[in-house]
């Protein structure tokens, strides 16, 4: 629902609705042990004195709870909009929600109607994302977050296949990034957008893809040079533009592409007669591409 839109007394009226729903197994012996989830609601634990909650008074249990939320139209706008931020483009942060304007007011707007229209169904509003004008446009308009950044990189160069060493502490990249997985810093989860970049992380980033990206010997990478093999790629700016396109299909701003340009001029044209130094030449030119600040964004 967003901030402003409850008090503490609706959070704790809240919760003696929900008392009585718990789980029913045991939590197993060992640390690794399966956790088989069963859901139990039990009757002699419920509070079933009556409630307020959000103007509503009665003997709420936690589904009247959730029927409640879903009748305020704060709630519809604030998971579109979540939604928005998630799949569609960088909003401003959560908090400022209240003060700040939806970037596209008329996207979320359509967003909500079709979400309260469909009786919530999360499927319905989107699909209707995923079909929109304002989605399919929407190019480069996210900071990828750091889980996206590592994810991302790991299924373009093919490192790992199978566990094995190394494995782990690729599980600790993100937090070098700035997104400790499963620890959030609180329970607004992280800021995104242009907060996941700074000084530091920017730099932890472009390490961890272009350190990568330049390993011809990783089978992700050496399936992009032999495509661009098979291709014909001869020329200097028909391997840059290659590059750019297993990297994103990305369109690099004028001085930057100009910059890029310039460089692979200087070893001439391609030549796969030598293909040990063109893999290398096409590794370097994925690393340089992954530093650029077009790179950063999906």
């Amino acid at each position: 629902m967003g901030v402003s839109n409850y008090t503490e007394v609706d959070v704790r009226e809240a919760s003696r609705a929900f008392t009585g729903w718990t789980l029913g197994n045991k939590v197993p012996r060992l640390p690794y042990g399966r956790f088989s989830w069963s859901f139990e609601y039990r009757e002699e634990d419920h509070d079933d004195t009556d409630k307020t909650f959000l103007g509503y008074t009665g003997n709420f249990g936690g589904e009247d709870i959730i029927d409640i939320i879903l009748k305020e139209p704060a709630t519809s706008r604030f998971i579109c909009r979540h939604l928005y931020n998630f799949f569609v483009a960088d909003e401003p942060q959560v908090p400022a929600w209240t003060i700040e304007p939806a970037r596209d007011e008329e996207a979320l707007e359509a967003m909500i109607d079709v979400f309260e229209e469909s009786n919530y169904d999360m499927q319905a509003v989107l699909r209707f994302v995923f079909n929109s004008d304002f989605f399919k446009n929407a190019r480069f308009e996210k900071i990828k977050s750091p889980a996206e950044v590592v994810a991302g990189t790991l299924r373009m160069v093919g490192q790992f296949q199978f566990p094995e060493p190394g494995l782990k502490d690729i599980g600790n990249q993100p937090t070098y990034m700035g997104q400790a997985l499963m620890d959030p810093p609180s329970v607004e989860g992280w800021h995104t957008g242009s907060e996941w970049i700074n000084s530091g992380s920017l730099l932890a980033r472009i390490n961890f893809v272009a350190d990568r990206v330049a390993d011809t010997t990783l089978p992700g990478v050496k399936s992009i040079v032999d495509k661009m093999k098979g291709d014909g790629i001869s020329s200097s700016e028909q391997l840059l533009d290659a590059c750019l396109d297993n990297m994103g299909y990305l369109v690099l701003n004028d001085e930057t592409r100009d910059h890029l340009s310039q460089h692979a001029a200087l070893a001439g044209n391609v030549d796969w007669s030598d293909e040990s130094t063109t893999s290398e030449r096409i590794g370097e030119m994925l690393a340089l591409i992954s530093a650029t600040t077009e790179y950063q964004f999906a």
